[in-house]
């Protein structure tokens, strides 16, 4: 899975307004009069989306930025979940806070494009304090 950081900054937002974290995945598909490819194709879809967005949350759940979600893979890499009143942590806040403005949020990632340098959660941070200094000249 390749990190989305407007995915990121999504789900940050989501947790910190208390939206379902999970509204973006499709409804399972069930396998009924159709071929079995056609059902394995769908279900092949459904599982990317889910996993892409599981995946991302165990980003930040791991990384300390969301509290009251617990996580689990299983081998097959399918997801099961635990939901305790979901929310931001000090870090989380502080990245979404870096994140939230749309104009510092495309000035951010247009700097780190032009600089050649990949985003990462301390790049942002740093990105950020250099876009608001900008935004204040």
């Amino acid at each position: 899975m390749k990190r989305d950081w407007d995915l990121i900054r999504k789900q940050l937002t989501d947790v910190e307004e208390e939206n379902d974290l999970f509204a973006d995945i499709p409804p399972e598909p069930a396998w009924k009069d159709q071929e079995f490819p056609v059902y394995e194709k769908q279900l092949n879809e459904y599982r990317a989306i889910e996993g892409r967005i599981f995946g991302h949350l165990e980003l930040l759940v791991n990384s300390g930025y969301i509290d009251g979600l617990q996580l689990i893979r299983s081998a097959d890499g399918l997801f099961s979940y635990g939901l305790h009143s979901p929310r931001l942590t000090m870090a989380g806040h502080d990245l979404l806070d870096t994140m939230r403005s749309a104009t510092i949020w495309e000035n951010i990632k247009a700097t780190a494009k032009t600089k050649g340098i990949e985003l990462t959660f301390d790049a942002i941070k740093a990105l950020g304090t250099l876009a608001l200094k900008s935004a204040f000249e």
